[in-house]
């Protein structure tokens, strides 16, 4: 009869805790509602890379000089490119050049290893007003989701000397390390 009687007291006190259970656990917060904390690996894309549209970074690279620019891509697989040039001569004389390329660079395949291909145009001031419309193909790696490389291997069409020269060389080449924001 004792057992019986504790028995039935333990049932009734689980079940009443048990009643309680939800209503405490509505007033937590749930997990979703948690405020979230940005990490490094945000905003990568299915590839596993930082190449989503809107992403936004800095261009270290040496082309005919050596450049620092910027890159917003617009989806995926496209990004338009602003680089800044600048080099110094100094034998025989004392020189000094700048210049300033726009590119549009398509990819072919996403993955951290993509080839693309790009165009653009470059202006350039060397002592004479330089231009030039360049295309070439290249590849990125992506070493780490925000980080990569890239060489590109092309031709242009230059006008140099304000004009009065132009040429077609091909081979235009660069290096390219890339830094997502």
């Amino acid at each position: 009869m004792r057992f019986a009687l504790i028995s039935a007291v333990a049932l009734t006190f689980l079940s009443r805790s048990a009643a309680a259970a939800p209503a405490k656990a509505a007033e937590r917060p749930a997990e979703s509602d948690a405020p979230s904390i940005s990490t490094a690996s945000d905003n990568k894309g299915a590839d596993d890379t930082a190449a989503v549209s809107g992403a936004k970074g800095i261009v270290f690279g040496v082309n005919n000089l050596p450049t620092v620019g910027g890159f917003l891509f617009v989806s995926p697989e496209n990004s338009l490119r602003l680089n800044l040039g600048f080099g110094v001569g100094l034998k025989p004389d004392v020189t000094a050049a700048l210049s300033v390329d726009a590119a549009f660079r398509h990819h072919l395949t996403n993955g951290t290893l993509r080839p693309f291909a790009e165009g653009g145009v470059q202006f350039a001031y060397d002592g004479d007003i330089d231009f030039a419309l360049k295309g070439g193909l290249g590849v990125e790696y992506f070493f780490v989701p925000r980080v990569s490389v890239a060489g590109t291997l092309g031709l242009a069409l230059r006008f140099d000397n304000g004009g009065n020269s132009i040429s077609i060389p091909f081979g235009t080449t660069g290096l390219l390390m890339n830094v997502f924001f």
